[in-house]
């Protein structure tokens, strides 16, 4: 455990993190987003895997997103005909492949040609169970949002709250008393910039060894006149492997409030897979010069307390 301190010190003096992650490497993720306040609030639950892939020829980090569960509305799959309607055509778009920044921020949707492919076998589908004018007018959107690849883009950097959270900015050199502004799906209805946060990294609180990334944000005020009457906050605590850097796990609440409040919560949490624990390889020795690792993070044998709770120290 003392080489993970002694390394993690080393960054925490410069103020950095820095991902490493082996191409061809998968991490499986659990995603809980629940929309609105908690008296009338709707829960949405699927899975993921995230693979790294190996840069495109231009050099572009790249890597997979696919959900590799059903979604789950307050615990069913969606039965509305128009929410089963989003669910089936929304397949098109997986696996996805999408190009981060040098910091891990979601840049553009990468494989826009596999999406127009796969647009015909999900059409066809769609057409053999729904019919009428509402799935004409649904499949004719989607195929203007297909036609580009900026339009694809755009509609998962306004609208995806997995992309959103999890592919941010945060594998970067953090200067004291330089705020980001961070925008989220929940700004959507609001010509404002986004929210003011303030990042800071540690290890201080976390028991089991985790580097704690902690941003607290918000609305941001440049404008005046666009911001009138309206208030916001923003929470977020990410916690990564202290060598790999890895996520390991997201819990972000976000508050707007102007005529009327709107809240979100988000957690993304990496599954244990074959019986291991999130931190069972925290004491592995990783020489400061290699950027790459042997395994991913695969998680450990039974525990007594759950993941959130050793998380939080419970």
């Amino acid at each position: 455990m003392m080489e993970a301190t002694d390394s993690f010190t080393k960054h925490r003096a410069q103020r950095a993190l820095r991902l490493k992650w082996l191409p061809g490497t998968a991490l499986r993720y659990g995603v809980r987003i629940d929309f609105g306040l908690e008296e009338s609030s709707n829960e949405v639950k699927y899975e993921v895997l995230v693979t790294r892939l190996k840069p495109s020829a231009d050099n572009e980090q790249l890597f997979q997103i696919e959900r590799i569960s059903d979604v789950y509305v307050n615990e069913i799959i969606p039965d509305l005909i128009a929410d089963r309607l989003s669910y089936e055509a929304g397949k098109v778009f997986y696996p996805l492949i999408i190009s981060v920044n040098n910091n891990g921020g979601f840049e553009s949707v990468f494989n826009h040609s596999d999406i127009l492919r796969r647009w015909k076998k999900v059409k066809a589908a769609i057409q053999q169970y729904f019919d009428g004018e509402l799935a004409e007018e649904y499949m004719a959107n989607m195929e203007k949002l297909l036609l580009m690849p900026v339009t694809i883009t755009n509609a998962f950097a306004r609208n995806d709250w997995f992309i959103n959270t999890f592919f941010k900015p945060i594998y970067k050199v953090y200067e004291a008393d330089k705020p980001e502004v961070l925008n989220f799906p929940i700004m959507n209805d609001f010509n404002i910039e986004g929210y003011d946060v303030s990042e800071t990294i540690g290890t201080d609180d976390q028991s089991f060894g985790a580097i704690e990334m902690k941003q607290q944000g918000v609305i941001a005020a440049h404008d005046v006149d666009r911001q009138k009457g309206l208030s916001g906050t923003y929470e977020g605590r990410y916690f990564l492997h202290p060598l790999t850097r890895h996520i390991i796990g997201i819990v972000s609440d976000f508050s707007v409030k102007h005529y009327i409040s709107n809240q979100v919560k988000v957690k993304i949490f990496i599954v244990p897979e074959n019986g291991k624990s999130f931190d069972h390889d925290f004491s592995s020795q990783l020489p400061d010069s290699e950027n790459t690792i042997g395994e991913a993070i695969i998680l450990d044998g039974p525990h007594e307390k759950s993941f959130w709770e050793r998380l939080f120290n419970n």
